[in-house]
């Protein structure tokens, strides 16, 4: 008796290239800041060539390191607010508290 092939997929899907690590991304970072500084207008271009990549991972790898750069910075003004409203509630609790004391040994 004959072995059966098997049944292949009806849609084959295509395989999906997956983001760079975070080292190959903070590099195309670093180097797309300096070639946008430099005044490069093909950046996407220029680095998928550096990077061996297409440009629509290099724009994706962009758009994730500025969505990271976004978040610290966020989390950065939050906590220093925060640390300035803590050390103005402190400063006015501990005037108030040694007002207080000074008034009651009077």
């Amino acid at each position: 008796m004959a072995t059966r092939k098997q049944p292949s997929k009806a849609s084959t899907s295509r395989s999906r290239a997956g983001l760079p690590l975070l080292a190959v991304r903070r590099r195309i970072w670093d180097q797309a800041c300096d070639l946008i500084a430099s005044g490069e207008r093909e950046h996407s271009a220029v680095l998928a060539g550096r990077f061996h990549c297409s440009e629509r991972i290099v724009n994706r790898v962009l758009l994730i390191e500025g969505m990271r750069h976004e978040r610290e910075a966020a989390a950065l003004r939050t906590g220093i607010l925060n640390a300035l409203e803590i050390a103005k509630d402190a400063g006015v609790s501990t005037v108030e508290e040694f007002a207080e004391s000074l008034c009651q040994t009077a």
